[in-house]
């Protein structure tokens, strides 16, 4: 009765919001995941990797795995990767997929899905997500109030980047253009630092916790709080609520945005799945 009452609460939501942006519910995978925390989408196989924590998101437990799953949500290979202790977010480069581990930034083989190398990030506490340029620097938040800076690993060593009093919490990253865009937990808001001059500016006040980070390529923000809510954010400061699951205690992770196929894909962290919403975006005016 229970489980139909969230399902019915998600549909009254999804329906909410296709008023104005057309969100339908494409598909969520079996609940065989297992604190599914980032997903991330290669174009390269059009396949999906879930990283799963599966358990504490701070334990040194090596119980942590990636998942490959297809773009019709079937679950391809539960432990594609394992060895991990609590994976979270992730980005590819190459044959490469860079994922966070605690305080280690972890190399993996796209071909085997073997560990590759670990990298550890001096100083870190509760490393989150990742970005990537194209040279291959690999940018990563540390999201603990105790560290709260951007590192970035060159090919050989992690170090930190930025740390300032602008960056408080970091935990969504997204790369456009010359800027890191990030989101600030510590105080609700959406940045933006300088990759050449390390010069930081606010985009704009969110007012809550920003987990998953992409651009919609129409000059607007997915965002998602780990509490539940997945919104449309604008330059502007307009806040559209596309999905809130927080009374269903269904939380909203580090999303994915799969933008030719306006595809959002919402790790779903204790409620052990992956769901997929196809939304029709809105061009900012």
């Amino acid at each position: 009765m229970k489980r139909t009452f969230f399902v019915l609460l998600l549909v009254s939501l999804a329906s909410a919001a296709a008023d104005e942006y057309g969100l339908e519910k494409v598909w969520e995978t079996e609940q065989i995941l297992k604190t599914p925390e980032s997903v991330i989408y290669n174009p390269a196989d059009s396949m999906l990797y879930v990283s799963n924590i599966n358990d504490s998101p701070s334990a040194k437990d090596s119980n942590g795995f990636i998942s490959k799953v297809s773009l019709d949500g079937k679950i391809q290979q539960l432990k594609w990767a394992s060895g991990l202790h609590a994976p979270k977010g992730s980005g590819i480069f190459k044959d490469t997929l860079y994922v966070t581990d605690i305080d280690h930034l972890v190399e993996i083989d796209m071909k085997s899905g073997k560990i590759m190398d670990r990298h550890p990030a001096p100083g870190a506490k509760f490393l989150n997500d990742v970005a990537i340029d194209t040279s291959g620097n690999v940018y990563v938040s540390d999201y603990s109030k105790d560290n709260s800076a951007i590192y970035r690993f060159n090919g050989k060593n992690v170090e930190v980047w930025a740390k300032s009093k602008d960056i408080k919490s970091p935990n969504g990253l997204w790369l456009e253009g010359v800027e890191l865009f990030f989101g600030n937990t510590g105080d609700g808001s959406l940045k933006a630092i300088n990759c050449a001059t390390r010069k930081i500016r606010k985009i704009v006040d969110v007012g809550f916790g920003i987990d998953g980070l992409r651009a919609d390529g129409r000059g607007n923000w997915l965002v998602s709080d780990w509490q539940g809510k997945t919104s449309l954010v604008e330059e502007n400061g307009k806040i559209t609520v596309l999905l809130d699951t927080t009374k269903s205690k269904i939380n909203s992770a580090d999303i994915e945005f799969v933008s030719g196929m306006n595809l959002l894909i919402i790790p779903t962290f204790f409620d052990n799945k992956v769901v997929t919403y196809k939304i029709e975006l809105k061009e900012r005016k």
